[in-house]
């Protein structure tokens, strides 16, 4: 039983059911008040944008928290059983001190404009997963960070240039590193060689292929937030997924074509549609070649990646494919007529025929990797679905 302050806290309280419960049933948040029955199989954590009465906050089993000083690291530290910490602020080195002695702690995040991470972190916890950032973050950190078990790292700071990177080489148990720097300096990853574990690399600035590809095996999956189309496909070339993307060797120029983009902007138009209303759509579905849909939003951010990577996509295959834009605003009727109540979805079809349904899809690989899967995974240029190939219908008439 846990006894929350009679007038509401400024957070909220959110819950997750560790044990076997229904679907639907294991995520949630709650404004509690007063005394409130605790099971033994949930946990929960207070997250707020301010540490306002953090005092009057009980024993959760994670704080993430907003606005946070030196004062209050110092309060947080008190609590014995916290095992998630996620904090943001204008805290120092001295906060970070403070909570040196939590010994439950699994999960710590950490960001601040004024921390340098050259301080001990709660070697004594348990911890699983490290993340350090701000604009003050030396290489010291890696140091720190290299004494604790964690499997998951996350390092981003502008004074970051990764002459420390050796000493997570030792780490025996780090399966996933994000260097959220673009100040890395040339050769610094090789650093890293002596890793026997890494499995992902996430990295924000240049990647420097010879180096990475020294690390596999164990390496699997690189994530980049810049990459050139010819480090893309090497990469892909030999094995790595890519931005969560893989395929076999032949495919790795055409993946990284529509993983980046083209090389130099082109001045020719998109070859895709615009459909402007449900007649337009029915027409377009009916005809005998793929059509690969957008369904999207005006007001919809998730929906502003789509028309890139559809235009990639219809670009790899533009003799077998039509791309086409559905703006649900504007295209009245359309959206309805097939079923779609939420953007952005997308649709592919041939001859009326469903084929492939992605709503609410945000990832650049997944909805390449899905498209490229049902179409046969074919090199570019060659025909998608043969006009001599007689093919059955996959979900039944439209």
């Amino acid at each position: 039983m846990l006894r929350f302050p009679e007038t509401a806290l400024p957070g909220e309280v959110h819950f997750v059911v560790v044990g076997d419960r229904p679907a639907g049933q294991t995520v949630g948040e709650f404004r509690p008040t007063g005394e409130i029955p605790v099971p033994e199989d949930v946990e929960l954590a207070y997250v707020a944008a301010t540490t306002e009465r953090l005092a009057e906050v009980p024993e959760t089993t994670g704080l993430r928290l907003s606005g946070v000083c030196d004062d209050d690291l110092r309060l947080i530290a008190k609590r014995s059983a916290l095992r998630d910490l996620a904090v943001t602020g204008k805290f120092t080195d001295e906060g970070v001190r403070a909570i040196q002695g939590l010994t439950t702690l699994e999960s710590l995040e950490l960001w601040s404009p004024n921390i340098t991470g050259d301080v001990p972190l709660p070697e004594n916890s348990p911890l699983i997963k490290v993340k350090l950032g701000g604009a003050s973050i030396t290489d010291a950190a890696f140091g720190h960070i290299a004494r604790t078990s964690a499997a998951v790292v996350g390092v981003s700071g502008g004074e970051v240039r990764g002459h420390g990177l050796g000493a997570l080489g030792g780490m025996t148990g780090l399966r996933y590193l994000r260097l959220g720097t673009e100040n890395m300096e040339p050769g610094c990853l090789w650093r890293l060689g002596s890793t026997e574990s890494l499995t992902i690399l996430s990295l924000a600035g240049p990647v420097d292929c010879e180096a990475v590809l020294s690390f596999a095996p164990p390496l699997k999956e690189i994530d980049l937030d810049q990459v050139s189309r010819a480090d893309c496909a090497r990469l892909l070339f030999h094995g790595l997924a890519v931005n969560g993307l893989s395929g076999p060797p032949r495919l790795a120029d055409a993946y990284a074509r529509m993983l980046t983009g083209p090389d130099r902007p082109s001045r020719a138009a998109p070859r895709r549609r615009i459909v402007t209303g449900e007649r337009d759509l029915a027409s377009l579905v009916m005809g005998p070649a793929p059509v690969l849909l957008a369904f999207t939003g005006t007001d919809c951010l998730a929906s502003e990646w789509i028309t890139p990577v559809i235009d990639r996509i219809v670009a790899e295959y533009d003799d077998e494919l039509i791309g086409a834009i559905v703006d649900v605003e504007t295209a009245i009727g359309a959206a309805a007529s097939v079923g779609v109540d939420r953007t952005p979805t997308v649709l592919l079809t041939r001859k009326g025929e469903e084929l492939l349904r992605l709503p609410g899809i945000r990832s650049h690989a997944e909805l390449i990797r899905r498209v490229t899967d049902v179409l046969g995974l074919p090199m570019p240029g060659e025909k998608l679905f043969p006009a001599t190939e007689n093919r059955e219908p996959l979900l039944g008439s439209a």
